[in-house]
């Protein structure tokens, strides 16, 4: 056959009635060698081959005797959880032996949890809610609460953790094993009834749902290879060991969430473990709103209590490993009333069972929303008190908010409140206690939420301004003209405090600003370059003392004063 006019058998339209014969007769022996295979896989007695072949079966619609059958034998030979959804197991990532704290070969899966389990999520978050603030927050806000967005339920090979779970059955055995009081986790659960929706705890072996947060690729890495305890430490020191550390109160957890951390505490305060009531001074790191965290199943077995200020940690560490204990419970609630916190010194007296992804809500971004709101229908003339909608938003807020003083506030905390819409006394001393003392109506030392509404609806009417630009503009002009009269020796405390704010708000919570952001700043006080291109370059650099590209809060702060003492009128 000459060569010039062929058509090779492999092009398609070499034979265009029998091409589509040929594939489905293709298709037909492809189906067929697949179903075969899964049917031998079925009958197998290795979990892993009889995993891809349920996989495979579930995949093409099978069902039958034979898979029913499959299904029991893959639970009973991999000692899987009855409640475990086998579909979603069989289809996860199969994982080799020897990463992380992970010992043998695994497959991982994560399950989309049901509203049950979210609601039951949500319940703990907010019951075992504190605001407290502790050094290991390094200076980064407290979130008023923790919104649920997500949940999935981790499905790893458990056999590590159970074969443990069975080890400190049998050193229970002779003596019951308690924490003490408790876990808050575990109470609340059980009081909001909450508990029933999620698996059953082995209170034998003292088993509990404990807090532990992290960010979401290190949950991740978490769930597929185990907790390292070669790790420990790296996020937030080892007052009682390289181990690892438990919660019972989601805001302690939400310390080593997502986000940015300023300079952590050295010396004296860090070595005892000193919480801090209130975070150190200077600008806090950005706010970051979505975090994660882990909800692990926690065998705890015999409980080393320890109430010391500066506990022994080697002597911890081996009460537990080589000793009569299972795990530590130092109780910083007692000492610096703070939070207790729990550790193990074994990763498989840990399963992650759940990783729950949340968002923070900051009270001082909603108040200053609802007050703006509010304000401008008092502007136009049409405001008539808070909405039911504005009281209920206000309220639930103002519940958390007071929760540390149970339903009052403290004078720190109305200093956050008016800082956050702009208000704050001219004075964080003697002025901010007159203002308290306006705000207290009752004489009763604590301002209540009768006396927050009041003043607030109060302020609203008065039209007192809550804007940022607004307040940069009058505290320059103040500062302008105590330099004019030669009493300007710089930003006092509360001017300082609201520029820090405003330059917050222009920044939106970064660092430092760029050229737009600046010209917007110049903008508030009408001292706006000439040309805004090749002008606010040239201002930008001459603010830039550090020559890195970016102006920060402490060069902004130089400029504006150096302005202020150049008569530079606003």
């Amino acid at each position: 056959m000459g060569c010039g006019g062929s058509k090779s058998a492999e092009d398609p339209a070499s034979a265009p009635s029998s091409a589509p014969k040929a594939e489905k007769n293709a298709e037909s022996m492809s189906t067929a060698a697949a179903t075969s295979g899964t049917a031998e896989g079925l009958q197998s007695d290795d979990p892993e081959v009889l995993r891809r072949a349920l996989s495979s079966a579930w995949s093409r619609g099978q069902h039958g005797p034979e898979v029913t059958a499959a299904e029991s034998r893959l639970r009973a030979s991999l000692k899987l959880p009855a409640d475990w959804d086998l579909k979603v197991f069989c289809a996860g990532r199969r994982l080799e032996g020897g990463l992380g704290g992970r010992k043998a070969s695994t497959v991982v899966a994560f399950h989309p949890q049901p509203p049950a389990v979210v609601k039951a999520m949500q319940s703990v978050l907010d019951g075992t809610y504190r605001k407290v603030y502790t050094r290991d927050r390094r200076g980064a806000p407290i979130p008023d609460r923790f919104v649920v967005k997500e949940v999935h339920r981790v499905l790893n090979d458990q056999a590590e953790y159970e074969a443990r779970r069975e080890g400190v059955r049998e050193a229970c055995a002779s003596k019951k094993a308690e924490l003490p009081d408790g876990s808050h986790t575990v109470n609340h659960l059980s009081q909001s009834g909450g508990l029933s929706a999620l698996p059953p705890l082995d209170p034998v072996v003292n088993e509990h749902w404990l807090f532990h947060g992290t960010t979401a690729e290190a949950a991740k890495g978490i769930a597929e290879n185990d907790f390292r305890l070669d790790m420990s430490g790296s996020n937030a020191g080892t007052l009682y060991g390289k181990g690892i550390y438990l919660a019972e109160n989601a805001t302690k957890s939400d310390e080593y969430g997502e986000g940015p951390k300023g300079p952590a505490s050295t010396g004296e305060e860090a070595e005892m473990g000193f919480e801090a009531p209130r975070p150190p001074p200077g600008p806090p790191p950005p706010l970051v709103r979505e975090s994660y965290i882990l909800v692990c199943r926690s065998t705890l077995g015999r409980v080393n209590y320890n109430d010391e200020q500066r506990p022994d940690p080697d002597r911890l560490q081996k009460s537990c490993l080589s000793g009569d204990y299972d795990s530590v419970l130092g109780d910083r609630l007692k000492l610096n009333r703070t939070f207790r916190e729990i550790i193990v010194y074994n990763d498989d007296h840990v399963y992650p069972e759940y990783i729950v992804k949340y968002e923070r809500i900051f009270f001082h971004e909603r108040f200053a929303a609802v007050y703006k709101a509010m304000l401008d229908r008092s502007i136009a003339g049409r405001f008539k008190g808070p909405t039911k909608e504005e009281t209920e938003v206000l309220q639930s807020m103002w519940q958390v908010y007071s929760m540390p003083n149970k339903g009052k506030i403290s004078k720190s905390q109305l200093l956050d409140l008016l800082l956050a819409i702009y208000q704050p006394p001219d004075n964080e001393d003697e002025d901010l206690d007159a203002t308290f003392k306006e705000w207290e109506r009752k004489g009763n030392g604590k301002i209540d939420w009768d006396d927050f509404l009041a003043e607030v609806t109060q302020r609203v009417n008065d039209k007192i301004s809550c804007s940022g630009p607004e307040r940069f503009a009058d505290i320059y002009r103040g500062m302008l003209a105590r330099s004019r009269g030669g009493k300007f020796n710089g930003p006092d405390v509360g001017e300082r405090a609201v520029l820090r704010m405003v330059w917050y708000q222009y920044c939106q919570n970064q660092r430092n600003i760029d050229k737009q952001q600046l010209l917007l700043l110049l903008k508030a006080i009408n001292q706006p370059p000439a040309n805004e291109h090749s002008d606010l370059d040239e201002t930008f650099k001459e603010i830039d003392t550090k020559n890195d590209g970016v102006i920060d809060l402490d060069e902004f702060m130089e400029e504006i004063t150096q302005r202020v003492k150049d008569g530079i009128p606003a």
